[in-house]
């Protein structure tokens, strides 16, 4: 499946994700910053799984074709550098929301406009079409969340905890950038191992 082959292609640094419409891309791109949305929680969600950064860009183009029917829209997901927001000291934290039907998300919420974007941005992806379908032809919550949840149990903060303290140690002169590096890699490739196990445990079940 391409969403497992994009994900060990991540595995080698820790990544976090956004998931937008292509709509609203011009506009990031354009200004070359992420901003704060205009809501009561004022913060930019992230997150460590790609499939839930999938399910929102699916969200915004929803929300498009609401609000705009006549524009040209597409999911598609930003892919930034974890690491880079950490020791940019962006100020990130493992967010919850309404509670524990939350957490599948594996938030991790930003509380500052990321600007300027292109600092942290890796790359833009659109969601493949086959990823996206599952959105558009399930109409309940719940078989749409389900078709992008991840399996096994929460890990954003755990691995937050750990990234910000491989760069305090890094930027105390601790560990080498390599290992830094090994670090971040190793982590990301447990949450897969994590993932994996639970997919294997949930299909033969």
């Amino acid at each position: 499946m391409k969403l497992e082959r994009d994900q060990a292609n991540a595995a080698s640094r820790w990544i976090l994700y956004h998931g937008t419409s292509s709509y609203r891309l011009d506009q990031i791109l354009r200004e070359n910053r992420l901003r704060l949305p205009q809501t009561l929680d004022q913060k930019i969600s992230l997150t460590t799984e790609r499939s839930v950064a999938e399910y929102f860009a699916c969200n915004a183009v929803f929300g498009d074709q609401y609000d705009r029917l006549s524009e040209k829209t597409e999911p598609v997901v930003l892919v930034l550098d974890g690491e880079g927001l950490v020791a940019l000291q962006y100020d990130l934290e493992g967010w919850t929301g309404d509670g524990e039907e939350c957490d599948w998300e594996n938030e991790i919420a930003c509380f500052h406009a990321i600007d300027p974007l292109d600092e942290v941005l890796i790359k833009v992806e659109e969601v493949p079409q086959e990823r996206a379908q599952s959105y558009f032809k399930l109409w309940s919550y719940e078989k749409r969340r389900d078709a992008y949840k991840p399996v096994g149990p929460r890990l954003a903060e755990h691995e937050l905890r750990s990234i910000t303290q491989v760069i305090e140690q890094l930027e105390e002169g601790q560990i080498t950038e390599d290992k830094a590096d090994q670090i971040a890699a190793a982590i990301s490739r447990r949450r897969l191992s994590v993932r994996s196990g639970y997919a294997v445990g949930r299909s033969t079940s």
